[in-house]
């Protein structure tokens, strides 16, 4: 679904997005800038399906996740939190997608922002432009991930550290386009596991651009109904 599209969507729905992070008193604010909506639009626990073969011969199905949420408590509460989880599998050989051959195991903290002119009485619109224009970039501000390979002598080796300590350290958060390979692996997963009746989870694709240039894609579905 194109990201302008699922954008519409969800601004439908801002005050239900900022509830299902477990604020009940949330009243929604007579105005709010675009960084805000960005904020609450985001907000969600997403996972990528793996697969990870073991040891033994035998493999298993798996979820890559990430939560990302406000950080009330940083940045004058105009920051995006996300935690990488990474993979959790014993005796693994290794692991991967339909897409990537293999998947390291990434974990961390990254905090985020959404750079946008100071408008509150024209947040949503701002926002909602900014999507039909194309990719939406949330900026680093802090974080590192450390990624690890999977497999057995993978704790004897020292992590790989990807810094997100600002310079042009990034999020961008596109849509998943049809006849893609993220649509292909969307698909498979939502033919294993259908979505419930009246819930259609968005997908996003989350391009994460570290410090030194490297980067990786992570396929997000959103976990709805289900929290970490």
């Amino acid at each position: 679904m194109r990201l302008a599209a699922l954008v519409a969507l969800a601004l439908a729905a801002v005050p239900a997005s900022a509830l299902a992070q477990g604020e009940s008193e949330y009243q929604r604010p007579a105005h709010m800038n675009a960084d805000e909506v960005a904020i609450l639009f985001l907000a969600g626990r997403y996972i990528m399906p793996v697969t990870c073969k073991l040891v033994d011969g035998s493999q298993i199905e798996v979820e890559d996740s990430v939560v990302v949420k406000g950080a009330p408590e940083q940045g004058g509460g105009k920051l995006l939190k996300a935690t990488f989880y990474g993979i959790q599998v014993e005796n693994a050989q290794y692991c991967y997608s339909s897409i990537d051959r293999r998947i390291p195991n990434r974990r961390g903290i990254l905090y985020l922002h959404f750079r946008t002119r100071n408008r509150p009485e024209y947040g949503i619109a701002d926002f909602r432009r900014m999507a039909s224009a194309g990719p939406l970039t949330y900026n680093a501000h802090r974080g590192e991930l450390e990624v690890r390979e999977i497999g057995p002598d993978a704790s004897a080796q020292p992590p790989r550290v990807l810094s997100f300590e600002g310079g042009d350290s990034r999020l961008v958060v596109e849509g998943i386009a049809g006849g893609t390979d993220g649509a292909k692996l969307v698909t498979q997963y939502f033919t294993a596991h259908p979505p419930e009746e009246g819930r259609q989870p968005r997908v996003f694709a989350f391009r994460l651009f570290a410090k030194d240039d490297s980067e990786f894609m992570f396929y997000a579905i959103e976990a709805v109904g289900r929290r970490r």
